[in-house]
């Protein structure tokens, strides 16, 4: 999340304050800032319309698009609010809120190669008691991400992850990120990334997904996971009735090989990725929370 300085401080300073000292009030303050941001915020609510038809399909109404777009929208509210509320939260607090687990054959089955894991998510559900759930199976959890611009949250998500154990790679690093992730897949540790856009200082390579022949997304996961000949498993995380539900969509192999950007878009593992990546979609299309340009033209403005 980004923006002018005065924007910061409303949301840092008003909005995420609110969120941390007025428990009662959060879910008010949530609904004001999503009906707020989905009227004000043009840049957002255009690139959500656009990812809410994608997620939908071709034959969904516009309608159907709004109201998709719009609890995509209080899903990342959501999100947002959990992680400044659960700063102080224990691991077993965490993963308490896991409700279904599914998966793990397919995890196991991966892990008995030891060759490390690349672990793809996509931005969906509760990202933290996902983590807490996986430091349960893991000795070493590692996550490739982007610091948030707004310090009070990027703060709270600091804690949470210190207190999982949860070592922190940072986008911005560059070739030092990615030679620590490499030496952690090859002392066979799990490496967690994000697969559904790319990030600020990320390169993307053009690519199908959701019916979009061109999409934007990132080409990191797969050479990564080639450069040591890890698998993949893509795992994703949605809200159901009671807490939240975490499955491993089987897992995909690679060998050792070296990739460049340009072979990601139509190599079979991307293409699997991109299938489960799509499937987690479909099945829960309002849970994702889709803010970037998929087509990589004025990424993630307000």
């Amino acid at each position: 999340m980004s923006g002018s300085r005065t924007e910061r401080l409303l949301i840092d300073g008003v909005y995420y304050r609110m969120l941390e000292e007025l428990p009662p009030l959060r879910p008010v303050v949530r609904g004001v800032a999503q009906a707020g941001s989905f009227a004000l915020a043009s840049g957002w609510r255009r690139n959500l319309l656009f990812n809410a038809g994608l997620a939908l399909g071709p034959s969904s109404s516009s309608l159907q698009r709004t109201r998709c777009a719009y609890r995509m929208l209080g899903a990342m509210q959501r999100f947002i609010g959990e992680v400044i509320a659960s700063r102080h939260l224990a691991a077993d607090e965490l993963r308490a809120r896991v409700v279904r687990f599914e998966g793990t054959a397919e995890y196991l089955a991966a892990r008995s190669l030891r060759r490390g894991v690349v672990i793809t998510g996509i931005h969906m559900g509760s990202f933290e008691p996902a983590l807490a759930m996986l430091r349960g199976l893991e000795k070493r959890v590692h996550v490739l991400f982007h610091p948030d611009a707004m310090p009070r949250f990027e703060r709270a998500r600091r804690e949470l992850r210190a207190r999982l154990g949860v070592v922190e790679h940072r986008v911005s690093d560059g070739l030092a990120a990615w030679s620590g992730l490499l030496d952690a897949l090859n002392a066979d540790e799990a490496v967690v990334i994000h697969a559904d856009r790319t990030m600020p200082g990320q390169a993307g390579t053009r690519m199908p997904f959701l019916g979009l022949p061109d999409a934007e997304l990132p080409p990191g996961p797969l050479r990564l996971a080639a450069s040591a000949g890890s698998p993949i498993i893509p795992t994703f995380c949605a809200r159901i009735p009671g807490g939240l539900h975490i499955w491993a969509d089987g897992w995909i192999d690679t060998q050792c090989e070296k990739l460049t950007a340009a072979d990601v878009a139509k190599h079979p593992a991307q293409l699997a990725l991109v299938a489960a990546m799509e499937r987690a979609i479909r099945r829960y299309p309002d849970q994702w929370m889709a803010f970037a340009d998929l087509r990589g033209e004025g990424r993630n403005s307000p």
